[in-house]
C-alpha cells in the first residue's frame, strides 16, 4: 500500500569543532575543523566545563538540522515506488517553535562532578576519516561502575557529529549512567553497511575498555534517534555485526529508538544503493527475532510520517516474537524536537530512559 510520507531527516552540520584538552576556544575558532586529527592530549578527562557556541545560533544553523523528504513513498521494504523525489533535492525548513523552545532551554555547561573522555579512536581509520572513527565518554567521576547507554545521533546517514549532543551525554551521567557518543562513517562516501561496521567496532570497543571510565561492560544499552535509531536496532537485531568481534547481541541489555526508521524505502540511494535487496538488509524490522535485546520505542504525536507509519508495525512484529518491549508516543513533539526534549536534564522522556536503563540493569 502506498501512502504519503514525510520523513524529516538532518542536513549537513556545522564544522567538525575543535575540542583541545584544557583549552577553551573562543566561539569563532570552536567550529574550526582540526588541523591535527593525532593531537596527543585524546582520551584525557577534564573537569572543565565545556564552551561552545550558542545553542540559540546553533538551531537556527540546522543543530539537529532537518530537510524534508517528502511525496508518494511505498512502506513495504524491497518493494519499488513511483513518485518519489530524491531526499537530496527538498528544501532544509527551521526547526519547528517546540524544538527551538527547547534548545533555548537546553545548558550548555558540564557540571564538574561529570568528566568527558574526549575523541578516542574506536576503530582505525586514514588520517582523513579519522574524526569519524571516534568517540566521546561521558561519566560522573563520584559514581561506581554505571550502565552505559552508547548513543548514535541522526542524520540521514550523511550528517550529525557526536559533539552536537553534548547536553544528551551530560542529561544521562545526570541520571546515574556513563553515556558514549560516537561519531560513525556517512554516506555516500561511506554507504551501507559500513555505519554498521562502525557500531559494531564502538561496542566492542566500549565491552573491552569502558571498566577502566567508570562504566559496566556487562551493561551495555544501546539507543539512537531517527537514523541513528535504525543504526542501533539493526546492529542489536543482526547478529552478524557483532559476530564479526566474536561478541553475541546478549551483551547488549536494551535498545532505545527514538523515532527510528526501520525499514529502509526508496528515496536514499546515497546511503544504500538501489538494489532493494540492500534495503532489506539494513532493514531492523527484518531481523526481529525471539531472543532480541529489550527496547524502549518512542516517538513524538507530530513525528515525520514515515516513522508514524513504520512504528507501529514494528512493535506489534516485537510483541509477536515475546520480545521485551515498552513504548511511548509523546503528545506534540514532532521528529526534532524530541530529541532535543531528551536532552533536558528533568524531562520525562529522559525518565523513561533512566527507568528503562536502571530497570534492566
Amino acid at each position: 500500500m502506498s501512502s504519503r510520507s514525510s520523513l524529516v531527516v538532518s542536513q549537513p552540520s556545522p564544522p567538525v569543532p575543535s575540542v583541545r584538552e584544557h583549552t577553551a576556544p573562543e566561539p569563532a575558532s570552536f567550529l574550526t575543523p582540526p588541523t591535527d586529527a593525532f593531537t596527543p592530549d585524546h582520551g584525557a578527562f577534564s573537569r572543565r566545563r565545556w564552551l561552545y557556541t550558542s545553542l540559540a545560533s546553533l538551531a537556527t544553523a540546522s543543530f539537529w538540522g532537518t530537510r524534508a523528504f517528502a511525496g508518494s513513498a511505498q512502506v513495504v521494504v524491497g518493494q519499488q515506488a513511483s513518485q518519489t523525489p530524491s531526499a537530496s533535492t527538498q528544501t532544509a525548513p527551521q526547526p519547528s517553535a517546540r524544538a527551538q523552545q527547547y534548545f533555548a532551554q537546553l545548558k550548555s555547561d558540564i557540571p564538574n562532578y561529570v568528566r568527558v573522555g574526549h575523541s578516542i579512536s574506536y576503530r582505525l581509520a586514514t588520517r582523513v576519516d579519522a574524526d569519524s572513527r571516534r568517540l566521546d565518554v561521558y561519566r560522573d567521576e563520584s559514581r561506581g561502575k554505571a550502565p552505559v547507554v552508547i548513543f548514535f545521533h541522526g542524520g540521514a546517514w550523511r550528517s550529525g557529529h557526536r559533539r552536537q549532543y553534548v547536553p544528551l551525554g551530560v542529561s544521562l551521567v545526570m541520571g546515574r549512567t556513563a553515556c558514549v557518543i560516537p561519531s560513525f562513517s556517512q554516506a555516500p562516501q561511506y554507504p551501507f553497511p559500513e555505519p554498521l561496521k562502525d557500531a559494531a567496532a564502538c561496542i566492542t570497543w566500549v565491552r573491552d575498555n569502558i571498566s577502566n571510565m567508570g562504566g559496566n561492560p556487562d551493561k551495555i544499552f544501546l539507543a539512537g534517534h531517527s537514523s541513528g535509531a535504525q543504526i542501533a536496532a539493526l546492529v542489536a537485531l543482526d547478529p552478524r555485526y557483532l559476530q564479526f568481534h566474536h561478541l553475541d547481541p546478549t551483551v547488549l541489555r536494551g535498545v532505545i529508538t527514538i523515532s527510528g526508521i526501520y525499514q529502509i524505502p526508496r528515496g536514499f540511494e546515497y546511503a544504500f544503493g538501489a538494489d532493494p535487496d540492500l534495503w532489506r538488509q539494513a532493514s531492523p524490522h527484518q531481523y526481529i527475532r525471539s531472543g532480541a535485546p529489550p527496547f524502549l520505542v518512542v516517538s513524538g504525536s507530530e513525528d515525520a510520517s514515515m516513522v508514524r507509519q513504520q512504528e507501529p508495525e514494528f512493535l506489534s512484529k516485537l510483541r509477536e516474537a515475546k520480545v521485551d518491549v515498552e513504548s511511548e508516543v509523546y503528545p506534540g513533539e514532532d521528529h526534532n524536537s524530541i530529541i532535543a526534549f531528551a536532552s533536558l536534564r528533568d524531562s520525562a522522556l529522559q525518565e523513561k530512559i533512566r527507568e528503562f536503563v536502571l530497570f534492566r540493569s
